[in-house]
């Protein structure tokens, strides 16, 4: 079984979903269903009755792009203050502090969100066995990112961060290790050369994978573009970029990192099965 663990769904349009998450299942795929705000997890948790199972893997998030003044984001954590009660998967999360989107939105209510989603996990992960496990975004920012999960955390035991397509530095990368955190490799880090050294970097046990799939909200056009269509495309290029990321890292590290992977899905998402599904 592969595992997305970053996975848009709710950029496929609400018709396509299920074809989409049949699909996966038909090539041995689960995916991790990452959401822009609270409120976004919300209405994707009230529509999974409808969908095949096993589904998506739901994750309540909050990205750095989608705060808005205080008031909304106090209402948002409001929301996601309940949702953490209910699933121990976070995502998408974190800062993003390059120039045009810290303009956007100010590097202090980034960290203050960010402060406040983490102090929620915390309170939920101290009344369950299982992990929780954080997607966690970070652009310019790994550094700061860092700071305030170490304030928080507990050396990877009830909380998890997953650093999605990790661009800090080499230090960086050794903190995240430390404190029990994970990678989760996307295509465009084998692409580049600071991208392949990290994923050799990694200790093959702290290994995840992703797609960051749809790169972009999916709008349904005229036959044959229909529902139907756009779910199965999707399904299969998921299924295809998994398996070809797979493919790099086991050749780029010399090593058959797949049970590794296995493992560490099994740990943290309870998905069961080796990542040798049909793709």
């Amino acid at each position: 079984m592969l595992l997305d663990t970053h996975h848009h769904l709710d950029f496929l349009p609400p018709s396509a979903r299920g074809v989409f998450l049949a699909g996966t299942r038909e090539r041995g795929v689960r995916v991790v269903a990452q959401t822009l705000i609270p409120s976004g997890h919300r209405e994707l948790a009230a529509e999974a009755g409808e969908w095949p199972e096993p589904h998506a893997l739901l994750s309540v998030g909050f990205h750095p792009w989608f705060i808005g003044e205080d008031d909304h984001a106090d209402a948002e954590l409001a929301v996601l203050e309940r949702a953490v009660r209910s699933t121990r998967f976070v995502g998408e999360i974190g800062l993003d502090l390059s120039p045009r989107r810290a303009e956007a939105v100010p590097r202090d209510r980034q960290v203050r969100v960010l402060a406040a989603v983490l102090d929620a996990v915390h309170r939920a992960a101290a009344d369950t066995p299982e992990p929780y496990v954080l997607s966690v975004h970070a652009v310019r920012s790994a550094d700061v990112v860092l700071d305030l999960l170490e304030g928080h955390g507990d050396g990877g035991e009830r909380v998890v961060p997953v650093l999605h397509r990790f661009g800090g530095t080499s230090d960086d990368l050794t903190r995240l290790v430390r404190m029990g955190g994970c990678v989760s490799v996307h295509p465009a880090m084998l692409g580049t050369k600071k991208g392949r050294a990290y994923v050799r970097q990694v200790p093959a046990d702290r290994l995840l994978l992703e797609t960051d799939l749809p790169t972009a909200p999916r709008r349904l056009g005229r036959a044959p573009d229909g529902p139907t269509e756009l779910g199965a495309s999707a399904a299969a290029e998921v299924a295809a970029t998994l398996r070809s990321t797979v493919d790099t890292l086991c050749a780029l590290r010399r090593e058959d990192v797949t049970a590794d992977i296995a493992r560490t899905q099994r740990r943290l998402y309870g998905i069961e099965g080796d990542t040798a599904g049909q793709a």
